[in-house]
């Protein structure tokens, strides 16, 4: 069997089958398998542009969020793009909850998409096609860490019309639909974040209240901090607050972090409630609120 097939046939049934060419190759490094993919074909009216960083790692490895916590580092992308053709910005999944050896991180497991946006400043013409290259790099984490650099590019044909890629469109759009949102209205006015030291010791705790009023058990909660504020390595235990008269606010004291900016004036990051938000795919709003 020469080399071509057997690169077929070790991949088929692990990645997406594609109905269009909005596919970049295939590259395989260590415990994980990635590839750029596009969701359509770029057409003469495109102004902006989306292209996914598609990635699957084997069992029991991670890769890390935008925003590590602990340890870890973050993928990135330097691009090398054609001309008229901007880079606007990255899109990360939601975070997880990942562990090397004995200390919990932010990351990703399994499968994931990041999404990364364009700005075309040109006028595009059907029949040409645009090849975009990056250098990609990751931290990938089980019971070692490897870190990984690789080359990673996409060419998409520019159409008269655009052709959608039914099966990448779904994925982009479940994507899409889990991201974090905006709490509701009035909602962010109702939340306060206070530091504090412990009783014993000399951590220094910062406690994030927010508005509950549902009856029943509580569901789980966990927040991930923007940047390294907060300590990712710790529990967090959601509980009434005791700055709450009538019971309608629930907290949750974490540890500041070592490394965190000793001028920051906000609590900024994500709520994750495991169950979902009311009236959203999203099980994550967005928090920033002023530190008192």
């Amino acid at each position: 069997m020469n080399k071509y097939w057997g690169k077929i046939f070790l991949f088929a049934g692990i990645l997406p089958a594609l109905s269009y060419s909005e596919e970049g190759p295939v590259v395989k490094n260590g415990p994980v398998i990635t590839r750029f993919v596009a969701e359509k074909s770029l057409h003469a009216e495109t102004k902006s542009f989306e292209i996914g960083w598609w990635i699957k790692r084997d069992k029991g490895w991670h890769t890390y969020w935008e925003s590590p916590g602990d340890v870890g580092v973050p993928p990135t992308l330097k691009w090398d793009l054609p001309e008229g053709i901007v880079f606007s910005k990255i899109i990360y999944a939601p975070p997880k909850l990942v562990k090397m050896f004995k200390v919990f991180a932010h990351g990703h497991k399994d499968e994931s998409l990041f999404v990364c946006s364009f700005d075309l400043k040109r006028k595009l013409i059907p029949g040409e096609e645009l090849t975009f290259r990056a250098k990609a790099s990751w931290l990938a984490c089980y019971t070692t860490c490897l870190p990984t650099y690789d080359s990673l590019e996409i060419t998409i044909p520019v159409k008269e019309k655009p052709e959608i890629d039914n099966r990448w469109h779904s994925i982009f759009q479940d994507f899409r639909e889990k991201q974090p949102i905006d709490p509701p209205k009035g909602w962010l006015s109702n939340c306060n974040a206070s530091i504090s030291k412990e009783e014993k010791g000399e951590k220094e705790i910062v406690t994030f209240r927010f508005p509950w009023k549902e009856s029943g058990p509580l569901p789980t909660f966990r927040f991930f901090g923007e940047g390294r504020f907060i300590r990712s390595n710790i529990f967090q235990i959601p509980r009434y607050s005791s700055n709450s008269s009538d019971g309608d606010l629930l907290e949750i004291s974490m540890e500041l972090s070592y490394w965190r900016n000793l001028q920051q004036k906000k609590l900024n990051g994500l709520l994750y409630r495991a169950d979902g938000w009311p009236s959203s795919k999203s099980k994550f709003y967005k928090v920033s609120v002023p530190l008192q």
